[in-house]
């Protein structure tokens, strides 16, 4: 298996303290359940596994440090709904409602987890502001508008000027205001729950599992020891393929993000807008994602890479760096110039019908993997629907995700990367939206 080799670069983590020195995976570590992966649906699945199995111990196993990796470097959105816009009208208006129930499902776990534990990752009960700049983002709003009235979630339709109340920018012609999703520090969001896991669960970390070898038990190798264990649950999303799972099922797609220093008082009157924060989605193909954090950062989010190693390039970061500070000139030219202190790339995985591996996989091998975009809240959703699986835990949630179709096939590599950078080039044709 190739663990991760993401660039420290990822600036929500970067801006939080030193974490204390990290637990590896040393020598043998024997456990009846071990998680494979410390993503949000990582950290679920060993949660509500702990919690059904309190007398059992659980190893969760993390290549990297919590927060640091995929589920820590996303725009720090939690959706309590997702949908693909161009895929209207719904084809299945019942599945469509069952993805959405997942999503605020998830939100609602991570929002009473975050408050319990008091985890300090600014959570902000925003919503999001879908945006368009021109007769692309529009349409795409048209879109938007007509997939919230199918699903029966509220929505507002904001001019020019109601934009420019809450962004401060007239970069954009208007917007549609949808409650319900969170904004957070996605990197402290993950160390908070890991530092909240039950006292049953074992968290090691800067341990990349380099090789699985099933069978009861399974063995699970690391550069400095091993885990055996009887049962082995897969959080691993996009990295699934290369310890053998998931090899035709997803596309690992980059996204690039940049987070600027805290405006000072000054700049932020020259913005102005809500200072509280406030989170953009763009609804054309290959606009901007932005968050504006309660201390005064900016986080912009465009641009598309293929495949891991495209996290890490740094001619790519430095390149998407420059795309950024463009972003920021466009909508806030009075604060053209702020310091872009982090740049950086984080790998999704994506399907070709929002498709979903999920439960048993194997003879003691069961597996989460695919997010498709929304791996906040559906990433916890599924992580403790996992669980309660194994268990037999039903429920109406459960059902909801037994109702995700597993992934449809895609070609292998490289036919699979020359398909999909043809696709990134055409999502991206559209940079006036950036």
């Amino acid at each position: 298996m190739k663990p991760p080799a993401n660039a420290a670069t990822n600036g929500w983590y970067n801006i939080l303290p030193a974490p204390p020195p990290a637990r590896r995976v040393s020598g043998a570590v024997r456990a009846p359940w071990a998680v494979v992966g410390a993503g949000f649906t990582g950290l679920s699945a060993a949660r509500r596994l702990a919690g059904h199995r309190p007398d059992d111990p659980v190893a969760l196993i993390e290549a990297e440090r919590v927060g640091f990796g995929t589920s820590g470097r996303n725009s720090g959105f939690v959706l309590d709904s997702h949908f693909m816009p161009q895929q209207l009208p719904f084809p299945d208006l019942d599945l469509a409602r069952a993805r959405t129930r997942l999503c605020a499902g998830g939100r609602d776990i991570l929002e009473t987890l975050a408050r319990e534990n008091r985890i300090d990752c600014h959570w902000h009960d925003w919503g999001k502001l879908w945006v368009a700049a021109g007769p692309g983002g529009e349409r795409g709003l048209v879109r938007q508008r007509q997939g919230n009235d199918a699903l029966g979630i509220p929505c507002e339709t904001l001019d020019r000027d109601g934009v420019e109340a809450v962004a401060g920018t007239r970069f954009y012609s208007g917007g549609l205001k949808v409650e319900g999703a969170a904004l957070v520090n996605p990197a402290a969001l993950c160390r908070g729950l890991a530092d909240a896991l039950p006292a049953n669960v074992a968290l090691y970390e800067e341990s990349p599992v380099l090789r699985h070898r099933g069978g009861r038990p399974h063995r699970l190798e690391t550069p400095a020891g091993e885990v055996v264990a009887d049962n082995v649950l897969l959080a691993t999303n996009v990295f699934s393929p290369s310890i053998g799972v998931a090899r035709s099922a997803m596309a690992p797609l980059v996204v690039y993000a940049s987070l600027t220093r805290p405006m000072t008082p000054g700049e932020r009157d020259a913005v102005g807008g809500d200072r509280r924060g406030f989170g953009l989605l763009p609804a054309a193909t290959g606009g901007s994602t932005i968050q504006r954090a309660p201390d005064g950062r900016l986080l912009i989010r465009n641009t598309l890479g293929y495949g891991p190693g495209d996290t890490s390039d740094r001619e790519r970061l430095a390149e998407m760096r420059l795309n950024h500070a463009d972003s920021i000139r466009k909508r806030w030219p009075a604060i053209a110039g702020i310091d872009i202190e982090h740049t950086w790339g984080g790998c999704v995985a994506i399907t070709r019908n929002e498709g979903h591996i999920f439960g048993a996989i194997g003879d003691g091998l069961w597996a989460s993997i695919g997010c498709n975009g929304a791996g906040v809240s559906r990433g916890a959703m599924a992580g403790t629907l996992l669980a309660d699986l194994i268990v037999g835990r039903d429920s109406d949630l459960l059902d909801d995700q037994r109702r995700i179709p597993a992934p449809r096939w895609m070609p292998p590599e490289p036919l699979r990367g020359l398909i999909g950078r043809r696709h990134i080039r055409r999502h991206m044709a559209d940079i006036a939206e950036r």
